[in-house]
């Protein structure tokens, strides 16, 4: 179901974005370090939801700055410093874009983008103060062209293009160097730093998994493996906890839009995707935070204003 959908449902729902300060165009830049001129010229065009944005066709992959989208309470504190804790995903790997692909667009549509569902943005987004921290990976960090799952030695400091491929092999050398953790909770796979299992046999099972069910996994949908359940399931809901693969997941660099294109009918739209190794915020040498602001939900029985 669509947000729009969602939207006639309800009796008059209000959805609008507030800003933390100045206009609803003006965006503050809550901290900043080590900004060079070449990155100011990433930062500043995000400050305003006016300025042009980049269509899908005309983002490229080459690039020295990404972005992060992240509640604001886990990055910053009230002071706006960063707080010690603060990192990237609480995953090993860090699933990032980059500045240009969500230039001009309000928080709305960088949920929408970046391949949020309509419930999970009424659900959980709903009244969040949003940052977008823009970052440059810390050297030796370097964009790998890797696709094809033949990841180079130093492949931990690496950046690359998140092809069914390059996971499937990422999540096997994750698990080689993953520690076993049965005390942990089911629901608790806050893991910045490592991937855990919660049993030898868990982390066999990823070791062991064959290129047959990995073919399968990467041809079925999420809703199908889901409903199919089996080993396969199994596998690829492991993708999710391990590495926050989650359902609109493509497999092809782009991220998708299942707000406004829930069936996958243009699969060359959506932005660009990369993933990483997961930072420490404050171990960034290159980062400028900018407050997005947060999606405000409200319901009414009031005639709307007039011309809305």
């Amino acid at each position: 179901m669509s947000l729009c959908r969602l939207i006639v449902m309800l009796p008059i729902v209000f959805l609008f974005v507030m800003a933390g300060s100045g206009s609803a165009q003006d965006r503050a830049i809550l901290y900043s370090k080590g900004v060079t001129t070449k990155m100011e010229w990433s930062v500043q065009p995000l400050r305003f939801t006016t300025s042009p944005r980049v269509p899908y066709d005309k983002l490229v992959r080459t690039t020295d700055y990404f972005v992060r989208i992240a509640p604001r309470r886990f990055i910053l504190t009230e002071k706006n410093e960063v707080q010690e804790s603060a990192v990237l995903s609480t995953k090993p790997l860090v699933f990032v874009t980059t500045p240009e692909s969500i230039r001009g667009r309000n928080l709305l549509e960088i949920y929408e983008d970046i391949g949020y569902e309509a419930a999970d943005i009424i659900r959980w987004q709903r009244d969040e103060d949003m940052v977008a921290v823009v970052f440059r990976f810390p050297d030796p960090i370097t964009v790998a062209p890797t696709q094809d799952g033949n990841l180079p030695a130093d492949w931990n400091k690496k950046v690359f293009v998140p092809t069914w491929a390059n996971i499937f092999t990422l999540f096997t050398k994750l698990a080689e160097r993953a520690a076993i953790d049965p005390t942990r909770k089911i629901g608790d796979e806050f893991s910045p730093v490592r991937t855990f299992f919660r049993s030898e046999a868990e982390r066999q099972f990823v070791l062991s998994y064959p290129n047959e069910g990995r073919r399968r996994i990467q041809a079925t949908s999420y809703d199908g493996l889901k409903a199919t359940g089996g080993a396969d399931w199994t596998y690829r809901k492991l993708l999710e906890e391990k590495l926050s693969l989650f359902a609109h997941f493509r497999g092809t660099g782009l991220t998708q839009n299942v707000v406004l294109d829930p069936d996958n009918l243009h699969p060359e739209a959506g932005l660009l995707e990369f993933v990483g190794p997961n930072t420490k915020v404050m171990d960034l040498t290159e980062v400028a935070i900018v407050h997005l602001g947060r999606l405000v939900i409200d319901t009414s029985t009031q005639p709307l204003p007039k011309g809305k």
